[in-house]
C-alpha cells in the first residue's frame, strides 16, 4: 500500500455516499487569561484607501528590506480581516469552526515592548505571552531566512484542525489548512494596501516553530509571514 503521506492523509479524509459527519460543536477558540501585557489595536478604517483591484494587480511575496518599524495603526489594519465581526470574518470558515489561531514575533513595532503575542481576534487586540523576541533563533527556524532580521514583526498562523474535526472528522484537518490559506491571503492584501512588505514562509522547521511559540502537541504552525517595509 503506498506509504505517501500526502495521499495517505487524502485517502483517509474522502467522503463517500452514505457517510456521516460528526456534527459534534467545534472547540472554542484559545483564551489566554492572564497575559503579561494587552495591546488593544486601534479600529480599523473601513473606507477609503486604495481601490481593491489595484491593490490586488500589486500582491506578490516580497521580504522587507528596510529593517524600519510599522505602527500600531498599520497593524491593526493588516489584522483586521481577521476579527470577529457580526457576520463571522474576513474569511471563511467550514462550519463556523475557526481552527485558526494568530500570534505575532514583534520586533519593531512602535510603541509596543518586543516578544510574543497572541491575536485575539474577538477584542481585536494583541496578548503578550512573552517579553523575549530572539532574532538569530527565529532565523534559524525559518532555515536561515535572512529577512527575518529586517522584518518588524513575523505573523504565525496555526491550525488546531480538532475544531474542525469535531464537526467534520478527519476531513476537517483539510479544511483547518484551507482556512490558514484564506487568512493569509486576505492579511497579504491588506499589507500591501498600506504598502507593506509581506512574505510567507510556508518552509521552516515545524519543532522549532512551536517550541518558539510554546504551542501545544495538538497545534500546528502552517505559515510565518514576514511583515515590515
Amino acid at each position: 500500500m503506498d506509504k505517501h503521506p500526502g495521499k495517505v492523509f487524502y485517502r483517509l479524509t474522502r467522503i463517500f455516499p452514505g457517510d456521516e459527519l460528526p456534527g459534534g460543536r467545534a472547540p472554542a477558540a484559545k483564551v489566554y487569561a492572564n497575559p503579561l501585557e494587552s495591546v488593544e489595536l486601534a479600529e480599523p478604517a473601513r473606507d477609503g484607501g486604495p481601490a481593491v483591484w489595484r491593490v490586488l494587480s500589486r500582491v506578490a511575496p516580497t521580504t522587507p528590506k528596510v529593517g524600519s518599524s510599522i505602527t500600531q495603526a498599520e497593524l491593526s489594519q493588516v489584522l483586521a480581516p481577521l476579527a470577529v465581526r457580526r457576520e463571522g470574518r474576513g474569511y471563511p470558515s467550514a462550519g463556523g469552526a475557526y481552527p485558526l489561531e494568530v500570534y505575532l514575533a514583534v520586533q519593531r513595532l512602535q510603541d509596543t515592548f518586543q516578544g510574543i503575542y497572541h491575536y485575539a481576534a474577538k477584542q481585536h487586540q494583541l496578548e503578550q505571552l512573552s517579553s523575549r523576541f530572539d532574532p538569530q533563533s527565529w532565523r534559524a527556524a525559518l532555515m536561515d531566512l535572512e529577512a527575518v532580521e529586517t522584518s518588524a514583526a513575523l505573523v504565525v498562523f496555526s491550525a488546531v484542525p480538532e475544531r474542525s474535526e469535531a464537526v467534520f472528522g478527519l476531513r476537517g484537518f483539510r479544511y483547518a489548512l484551507l482556512e490558514v490559506g484564506y487568512a493569509v491571503g486576505e492579511v497579504m492584501v491588506a499589507a500591501t494596501a498600506l504598502g507593506l512588505q509581506a512574505y510567507p514562509a510556508a518552509t521552516f522547521y515545524d519543532e522549532e516553530v512551536r517550541k518558539l511559540l510554546a504551542l501545544p502537541e495538538a497545534e500546528y504552525p502552517v505559515v510565518v509571514l514576514l511583515l515590515g517595509r
